[in-house]
């Protein structure tokens, strides 16, 4: 067991013992603590190494995917651990003591413009890793999956003929990933080479869909390599991070008509407030709605006898 596992235990031991608190109240600590447990083993980042820049991180990290009511509860939890394990020398800062989470702290998610989607999408890196890092941009792109999601994702996983991969969100909640012709034409192309460089590296029994050049599971800490070498790249000014391509994803679901709740299924949102946050930024797709619905926006003559 994980010294971050061990300091779960203990705390969850302390406030079962000694905060006597709700069963409710427990369990909702708990089931927060253990996502940022899996966030820092995902990430490979120690408690101990935790700074405010990581913090900070995380905080980003969640309010792309949850109402801003259960991120300020999962930050206060998180809080209420880091000082207890502070007063107990465990550690030697609470990083998030000085985390706000005030009003107006939530801001709207960058988006890829059609154009910036076909720039990206027409990049070609060198080598390997430039195939690899393609097909990662055209399938988060394509399916709107974190990016937590795509790098567990297993070969054996993907359904080809259904289109589709089945996976497990957060909360441990199965749902589907769904695979455009084009996604899975490119699947196609990167399975052979990445066959050749397992073969290469001795290490054909992987199973992870997402590798490296040395033949191992894509580790998180790669990620924000790629996406930061490929921005430069492209010359680009404004944010690029997995999240950008799974809030263009959704963003143009509602430009060309998609309910809102198929939206939030096909995003794993457990509630829809989250993804409400798409309706504001998506304000061509309202005006799509309005030109297509409204018989005044169509330009034809009424008769009001």
């Amino acid at each position: 067991m994980s010294r971050e596992r061990d300091y779960l235990d203990s705390f969850l031991t302390y406030i079962d013992a000694e905060r006597k608190l709700s069963v409710h109240t427990e369990s909702a600590y708990s089931r927060d603590l253990e996502d940022f447990i899996l966030y820092l083993e995902g990430h490979e980042i120690s408690i101990d190494d935790f700074s405010i820049h990581d913090a900070r991180d995380y905080v980003r990290n969640l309010k792309t995917d949850w109402a801003e009511k259960t991120v300020k509860r999962k930050i206060s939890a998180i809080r209420t651990f880091f000082s207890y394990l502070q007063k107990r020398e465990y550690i030697k800062n609470n990083v998030f003591a000085s985390v706000s989470l005030s009003q107006g702290s939530f801001h709207l998610p960058s988006v890829l413009s059609a154009g910036e989607v076909n720039e990206l999408l027409s990049y070609r890196g060198k080598g390997f890793d430039g195939i690899r890092d393609h097909f990662l941009f055209l399938f988060l792109y394509n399916t709107g999956a974190r990016i937590s999601e795509a790098l567990g994702i297993d070969v054996a996983m993907v359904e080809k003929s259904e289109r589709r991969v089945r996976i497990k969100g957060k909360g441990g909640k199965t749902r589907f990933l769904f695979l455009s012709p084009v996604t899975i034409n490119e699947m196609e192309d990167y399975l052979r080479e990445r066959e050749l460089v397992l073969n290469q590296k001795g290490c054909a029994d992987e199973k992870a869909l997402f590798i490296s050049s040395r033949g191992n599971r894509l580790p998180f800490s790669s990620v924000h390599v790629i996406f930061t070498k490929v921005r430069e790249a492209l010359g680009w000014q404004k944010e690029f991070t997995p999240h950008t391509l799974r809030h263009t994803y959704a963003t143009q679901l509602l430009d060309n008509g998609a309910d809102i709740r198929v939206v939030q299924s096909l995003l794993g949102h457990e509630s829809i407030s989250t993804t409400q946050i798409y309706t504001h930024v998506s304000k061509a797709g309202l005006h799509k709605v309005y030109d297509a619905c409204h018989p005044h926006a169509k330009g034809e003559k009424e008769n009001y006898d």
